[in-house]
């Protein structure tokens, strides 16, 4: 375990920033340290370790170069990351950078069962949050058409680098009856035809893609995405497309272009007019949203708390990605719920929308 001492270390070379949510303090780590990777949290002699990146691999040729044995191929949902977990005597959620989430905290009982904790208090509980109604994504996935849902991929232990294997991630879900990602099947490497059938049925559906966890000691693992999932994240970037590094969209394009070329599709035109209407038809909605005044992202979130649904509004503008102005429409009380609705302001879209339909000249 990490000592006070030690957090104060990493907190003075700027490793680590101090946060608080409610009386709970603690530590998160904006880059790896000590092993720990970015987003680690270290509070009361207790480590909650950060999520690590996956990697992607962009063409079928390169899985039987990359595994080594079979690996079991589970959905990638489309949502945001979250870590469960217990600490004392309460349960929080945090995001990929190690905040702790005021939403997912807030709504963690409706998304699992929280006995799982009093059971194995040292569990973390890893997956993807998805849904109309979080406040980080606009859109989502078919999975879950309203409201909110989670979706475990991984098991961690506080204090401990890797996951639980694959065994025991199956029987705590079965026992506690947690909401998991779809498995697709174990594959062997280099028979991979059931493979590319998963992937096509898949992208048809307008689903993610699939992560691929290496049955082995060492757990190697990749990810592989779906056309469709490269143009619905165009068609919600473009959105906000000054407020997005440029680098975004052409990455999909040609990720998106590798995958028509290794699923040999065939309606060529259709893809097409699919990508131009993923840039297009968002745009002109924004175009129409300026024109009338609004901002530019709208988003609808239930909360139990009203404490909560302030402590989001606040948090919002230090989470990565989720920058900028947010405007607060309401918070009011509906069925039993707070229902907080806001707006979010991407500067550099809406004032070029704003300055270009108020007539303004502008010399490029």
């Amino acid at each position: 375990m990490v000592s006070e001492s030690e957090i104060g270390a990493a907190v003075a070379e700027k490793k680590a920033k101090r946060e608080s949510f409610g009386g709970w303090e603690y530590a998160r780590l904006l880059h790896g340290w000590q092993g720990w990777p970015r987003g680690t949290i270290l509070a009361e002699g207790r480590v909650i370790p950060g999520y690590p990146k996956i990697g992607r691999v962009h063409t079928l040729a390169g899985i039987p170069a990359l595994f080594h044995a079979p690996f079991q191929a589970e959905e990638k949902v489309d949502g945001y990351n979250a870590r469960l977990f217990r600490a004392g005597d309460s349960l929080y959620a945090a995001t990929r950078g190690g905040q702790v989430c005021p939403f997912t905290t807030d709504r963690l009982a409706d998304l699992i069962d929280p006995s799982v904790f009093s059971a194995h208090p040292e569990l973390i509980l890893c997956g993807e949050v998805t849904g109309p109604e979080t406040p980080y994504v606009e859109g989502t996935s078919p999975l879950v058409p309203e409201g909110i849902g989670f979706f475990l991929f991984d098991l961690m232990r506080q204090g401990a680098e890797g996951f639980l294997s694959i065994e025991e991630k199956r029987a705590l879900t079965r026992s506690f009856r947690l909401p998991a990602v779809p498995d697709h099947g174990r594959i062997d490497p280099k028979a991979l035809s059931t493979f590319r059938e998963i992937v096509r049925r898949l992208d048809e559906e307008g689903r993610e893609g699939v992560v691929l966890k290496e049955d082995s000691p060492r757990g190697f693992r990749a990810k592989y995405v779906t056309g469709s999932a490269e143009i619905t994240d165009i068609a919600s970037m473009a959105q906000r497309y000054l407020d997005v590094p440029p680098e975004y969209f052409t990455e999909r394009v040609l990720r998106l272009a590798l995958f028509l070329e290794e699923m040999a599709a065939t309606d060529r035109e259709g893809w097409s007019r699919r990508l131009g209407e993923a840039f297009l038809t968002a745009l002109q909605d924004r175009i129409g949203l300026a024109r009338r005044g609004q901002c530019v992202g709208s988003f609808r979130c239930r909360f139990h708390s009203r404490e909560n649904a302030l402590r989001l509004l606040d948090s919002l503008g230090q989470i990565r990605g989720h920058e900028g102005e947010t405007r607060l429409v309401n918070l009011r009380e509906e069925e039993g719920f707070w229902v907080l609705r806001f707006e979010k302001l991407y500067r550099s879209t809406t004032g070029f929308l704003r300055s270009a339909l108020g007539g303004s000249l502008r010399f490029d």
